[in-house]
């Protein structure tokens, strides 16, 4: 049998249907979802929609991504307060308010739910442990060849660990064990213009049967992407955060985890007592022009790098 694993969407609609396409015409007889379906690019509603539409026609299963949490608090946030958690328009919140405006009532129901974690079984196969970053949280990294890999292969019952989130992909053993991260559909890091899914083969071993992964790179028009983010007024609403999503999606090159941790430094460092979400944009010019993220309002950068 053929898996399909699908993972990291970011809102990218041109670049799922492209892995869905290419997964469906593999034969793939079922599907994985592992969260962070929505936010970073502007296809939120289309993204969501598509979603709804593929799981009643195919044998999926799906659980919840931290974009699928942050948006759940939010909710919460906007219902019950404090107001100084609400997300605003900078460089800090801004790409999630994007989002979260193209939301419904549905939606958060559904993303409701979803749950964090989930074990796939099939009859006469090894039973995989699945979730976004980890099984005890959707924001926990867990990298390749690491010290958490290790912990957490070593802690759960199963001999197979899926996990997301990371946006690289890859294969790790420990102890017999086995991790595999399905990389990332939307914005993959160092891989720009393609997107990364993953088939999990069934291989007979005997009586009995392994999981073999088969890793993706399918390719999509990333540069059509950049043009809507532009065009639709992301890049003003979320300036220096979204400047580096278009960094990743045109180069690969990754600035953005830096450049948030570095504006709040500066922040700190000049005195400000305004915390997150509501840091000066100021701290993350200077953050983006110390890490290299080019600013994309201009013309000339974006036709450069595209």
């Amino acid at each position: 049998m053929k898996t399909g694993v699908i993972s990291d969407i970011h809102s990218n609609i041109i670049a799922f249907k492209e892995c869905t396409g290419y997964l469906d015409k593999e034969g793939c007889d079922e599907y994985l979802f592992l969260g962070d379906y929505i936010s970073d690019t502007p296809y939120a509603r289309e993204t969501l929609d598509y979603l709804y539409d593929f799981i009643k026609s195919h044998k999926c299963t799906l659980l919840r991504g931290n974009r699928e949490e942050y948006m759940l608090s939010q909710h919460k946030v906007m219902e019950e307060g404090p107001d100084d958690q609400l997300w605003i328009y900078n460089s800090a919140s801004g790409n999630l308010l994007y989002t979260y405006e193209l939301l419904s009532e549905e939606d958060f129901e559904f993303f409701k739910k979803l749950p964090n974690t989930f074990t796939y079984t099939v009859p006469d196969h090894p039973s995989i442990r699945c979730c976004h970053g980890s099984p005890v949280s959707s924001r926990e990294l867990i990298q390749l060849d690491s010290d958490r890999a290790r912990f957490w292969l070593d802690e759960i019952d199963e001999s197979y660990l899926l996990c997301a989130h990371t946006h690289f992909p890859g294969e790790y053993i420990h102890h017999g064990k086995h991790y595999f991260n399905s990389g990332c559909v939307g914005i993959s890091i160092g891989d720009p213009g393609y997107a990364q899914c993953m088939i999990l083969h069934d291989v007979p071993e005997g009586d009995k049967y392994s999981w073999k992964p088969e890793f993706l790179r399918i390719p999509y028009d990333n540069q059509k992407v950049v043009r809507d983010i532009i065009s639709c007024g992301l890049l003003e609403k979320a300036h220096w955060f979204i400047n580096s999503n278009i960094q990743i999606l045109l180069t690969g090159i990754d600035n953005s985890a830096d450049m948030v941790e570095l504006a709040v430094r500066l922040s700190k460092e000049a005195g400000e007592k305004e915390v997150w979400p509501h840091i000066k944009e100021k701290y993350f010019e200077e953050a983006a022009k110390e890490l290299g993220v080019p600013d994309y309002r201009n013309e000339k950068v974006f036709q450069n790098q595209g």
